[in-house]
């Protein structure tokens, strides 16, 4: 294994073409780690199969949740000590043939031992890929890195969604959809296995001195004294500023209808609007290749008009007229085009609202102590899977019984708290990012 793991080690920074593709490469790994998960688009055809409700369903990504998030807790110290790629390769090649047991499914015990052991090795290499993410673009301006690190999961979800509209018409199972699944996981993988590689503990040492020789140099290097000298320390530093609270319960309520299209778009629009189970997935594929692209537009904008709160409360607001028209319409047969229009318009919108709030909170971070960016986001990620948690059966259990459209009215609401929050907020314009370059034997450029 050591042979192995010193194969696939840098001991200098990659430049030029070779950075960039292992950028690239560290991208499809984090696009494949969430592909490889997707049910939206099969919920339709494989809860009755197994005779498993919605509500029961919702009932289960709670609990997959929260084991992802007890393996992700000791997954990352993992990724510290034997190295990034390494848990990458295992997990992801743990995950494929996974993909593959899922064909011998046939009823509720067997589905739920073979997703809870997926999600044990999803939670497990979650930490690894943001790290390697992080490892590769540590000079990157604050928006192409939250885009890189968003591209994974919604680069996911809309490949899961444009290969179940167009394959489903054809084959008609859901079994159809793991082989799929499984044979271009193969196809991913291999390019991963054999070309992504790891920078050693030396060569990330040496850029993270740099990154901090770069904040000392523009005053924003923490001190001594502002160190946290334990968890509890950090935390407590943190949550007494009034402003985070605004910001992560804010955008985790706007989030609400994110929550809901990721695992049950496909189903909401064949229950609501009656569509085809392929034809809900293309929907649902609408939406995510819109967001996709308008989170790295709204990114670059953010960064070139030096703001953050006006275009993230624009955001919510474009999200939020939407929804006023598109509720009334639920339970009625709507032309695919229009809501091909509307899924996508809804994509834009939230990417819109999204992406000046991440930078916005990093730099209300970096305000509070810049030695508390990882507690922050910490806090954020607690937060999130906890609503995601609570909302996957809530959100089921609302539509089974007063229907979709009240569900989606409550993702209004959370849009609403969300516009509120951020008018109680400082506005901030972007700052200037430290260009962290590694020492001289990192580069050798």
């Amino acid at each position: 294994m050591s042979g192995f793991v010193a194969a696939r080690t840098l001991d200098t920074y990659p430049r030029g073409a070779h950075r960039w593709r292992l950028l690239l490469l560290t991208v499809l790994a984090s696009i494949l780690g969430a592909y490889e998960f997707q049910l939206a688009p099969l919920l339709a055809l494989l809860l009755p199969d197994i005779h498993m409700s919605t509500i029961a369903y919702g009932w289960f990504i709670t609990f997959a949740v929260m084991i992802s998030a007890i393996s992700a807790f000791y997954g990352g110290p993992l990724a510290d000590r034997y190295g990034r790629v390494l848990i990458i390769d295992l997990c992801l090649g743990a995950v494929t043939v996974l993909v593959f047991l899922n064909l011998f499914i046939y009823n509720i015990v067997s589905f739920v031992v073979i997703r809870t052991l997926m999600s044990v090795v999803g939670g497990l290499m979650a930490g690894a890929g943001a790290a390697l993410i992080r490892d590769m673009s540590p000079r990157l301006s604050r928006a192409l890195a939250f885009g890189l690190l968003t591209i994974g999961p919604v680069g996911a979800n809309f490949l899961s969604n444009f290969i179940a509209g167009h394959t489903l018409p054809i084959f008609h199972t859901w079994q159809s959809q793991i082989w799929i699944t499984g044979f271009l996981g193969i196809a991913m993988y291999l390019p991963i296995l054999f070309g992504l590689k790891d920078l050693s503990p030396d060569l990330r040492l040496q850029i993270f001195r740099s990154e901090v020789a770069a904040m000392q140099a523009e005053g924003r290097a923490p001190a001594a004294s502002e160190l946290p000298s334990s968890t509890r320390d950090a935390f407590g530093r943190l949550l007494k500023h009034l402003e985070v609270w605004l910001l992560v319960i804010g955008v985790v309520a706007n989030l609400t209808l994110y929550f809901t299209i990721q695992p049950f778009g496909p189903l909401m629009f064949t229950q609501a609007f009656h569509y085809t189970p392929a034809a809900a997935a293309s929907m649902n594929a609408h939406f995510w290749l819109a967001n996709l692209a308008a989170l790295v537009v709204t990114g670059f904008i953010s960064d070139r008009l030096q703001t953050r709160k006006p275009i993230a409360i624009f955001g919510g607001l474009l999200s939020c007229a939407l929804l006023v028209w598109w509720i009334p319409t639920f339970g009625h047969a709507l032309p695919r085009f229009t809501m091909a229009v509307v899924a996508s318009t809804l994509g834009c919108f939230l990417a819109i609202g999204y992406v000046p709030w991440a930078a916005q909170f990093s730099e209300t971070l970096e305000d509070v102590s810049p030695a508390l960016q990882a507690t922050g986001w910490a806090f954020f990620g607690m937060m999130a899977r906890g609503w995601a948690a609570i909302a996957a059966p809530l959100t089921l259990y609302v539509a089974a019984h007063y229907g979709w459209a009240t569900w989606i009215k409550v993702s209004l609401g959370g849009m609403v708290l969300y516009l509120i929050a951020m008018l109680l907020t400082r506005p901030h314009g972007a700052a200037q990012p430290a260009v962290a370059r590694p020492s001289a034997k990192a580069a050798q450029a």
